[in-house]
């Protein structure tokens, strides 16, 4: 387990770090957007965190188009509702809205599929490409 150190002025508390992962897709400009948010995630996490590969993948709905996906492992000490919110503020800089994303276009998605020990999202744990990257990372 990691931990984080957090320091007082009268002593040094531990932070136990919760392990995340995550999962990155863009549908659009998926190159540029792809790096971009790591290089954001390494500015947040530093070490902290490791990549999977970069997988090309078919829309789950069918759609045109392809995506490129990847997965993160993040060890951090930020509660889940602040890193939600830092991960939709990331989607929204990236040029999400609710339109583009009915309309088919992702500029950027980030998910959490785990976060401390618990499972979000069972039906993307399901997903090939998902397991696949799953297994590339060692992670079960």
């Amino acid at each position: 387990m990691k931990f984080s150190l957090v320091f007082h002025s009268v002593c040094t508390i531990f932070v136990p770090m919760k392990r995340v992962i995550i999962e990155v897709g863009t549908n659009i400009n998926q190159r540029d957007n792809a790096r971009l948010v790591r290089e954001d995630l390494y500015a947040k996490f530093g070490n902290d965190i490791r990549f999977s590969p970069s997988m090309k993948t078919k829309p789950v709905d069918g759609g045109d188009g392809y995506y490129i996906n990847y997965l993160a492992e993040i060890h951090t000490d930020m509660p889940y509702d602040e890193l939600r919110a830092w991960f939709k503020d990331l989607e929204q800089e990236c040029g999400r809205n609710k339109e583009d994303t009915q309309d088919g276009w992702v500029p950027l998605d980030i998910d959490i599929l785990e976060y401390d020990g618990t499972r979000f999202s069972e039906k993307d744990w399901e997903r090939s490409y998902v397991k696949e990257l799953l297994k590339e990372m060692r992670i079960k």
